[in-house]
């Protein structure tokens, strides 16, 4: 059970992570490149603020800069992506395992199989039988928090602000349902799923230090270098990770925005979602500016 338990907090934290590190589309130049706390108005309505988080645990991502603690404090309102809570673990949980008779061993190539546990063993140490019934989308996710395999939920900066929120008995609204997160998976076939996979695979020495130049340029409130930093990560002889940042980003920042707006006419809610949602034609911010919103950074 600690093995599970441990494996779907990874999951949990990575679904996120991957929404921070997923590419945009690159723009020249990208639209609204620096900023991670951003004024939402409109007239007659009382201003909110979105916040770009990078969804990881660092002490400099949790505790809040001071404009934006100012304003968090303040808020009448608590949004995030997902509400993290029992029932989105539950809902996770369920549909990151197989369940119907098939293992990560029976859909991958046996050379490529023994790769990916050779790094499960020797860099995030978890055995096979932790991840042989997990889903191709559910062991990316893992592969995405390189030498990090104790990783909880509960120390990753929207968990933080989630909690702080409840503490304050502040209304709580999740943008999408786990269901919905999960959708963006499924969305892509087995073998699709594996063929990501096996990209990850190859790519894994990368992800450490890429991790550290994303962590820094977001420290820096640099969206538009997050971007190109994930550009790195595209591949060209095929078009599923297209695809997949499709349903991972350009999609759902359609569906996000569509969300907001009771909460947004109601007026001062602080908005927590992945920083690199928010840039570029497709982004949120653009998207509240083509419906009437003016945005402008704060911090």
């Amino acid at each position: 059970m600690r093995i599970i338990k441990q494996c779907i907090s990874l999951i949990l934290f990575t679904v996120c992570i991957f929404n921070a590190q997923a590419e945009t589309g690159r723009q020249s130049p990208i639209l609204h490149p620096k900023g991670l706390l951003w004024k939402i108005e409109k007239p007659g309505m009382v201003p909110s603020h979105l916040y770009g988080t990078m969804h990881v645990g660092d002490p400099r991502v949790v505790n809040l800069a001071a404009p934006v603690e100012q304003v968090f404090v303040k808020a009448d309102h608590f949004v995030m992506e997902m509400l993290l809570n029992f029932r989105a673990v539950g809902v996770i949980t369920s549909g990151s395992f197989f369940n119907d008779g098939r293992t990560l061993a029976s859909v991958m190539q046996p050379e490529q199989y023994q790769q990916l546990l050779q790094i499960f063993k020797q860099q995030l140490f978890l055995p096979e039988k932790a991840i042989n019934n997990m889903r191709p989308w559910a062991v990316l996710m893992a592969l995405m928090v390189p030498g990090q395999p104790q990783v909880e939920t509960d120390s990753a900066v929207d968990m933080v602000l989630y909690r702080r929120a409840a503490l304050r008995k502040i209304p709580l609204m999740g943008l999408e349902s786990p269901e919905e997160q999960l959708a963006v998976f499924e969305s892509l076939s087995i073998e699709e799923q594996v063929w990501m996979l096996n990209k990850s695979v190859q790519e894994y020495g990368r992800y450490g230090s890429q991790m550290t130049s994303m962590l820094e340029a977001y420290l820096d409130r640099d969206l538009a270098a997050l971007a190109e930093l994930q550009e790195q990560f595209s591949y060209e002889e095929s078009d599923i990770d297209d695809k997949f940042m499709y349903e991972l980003i350009d999609k759902r920042n359609t569906r996000m925005v569509q969300r907001m707006q009771p909460v947004l006419q109601q007026g001062n809610a602080f908005i927590a979602i992945g920083a690199l949602h928010l840039p570029g034609e497709k982004g949120v911010l653009h998207l509240l500016e083509q419906q009437g919103y003016s945005v402008s950074p704060v911090y």
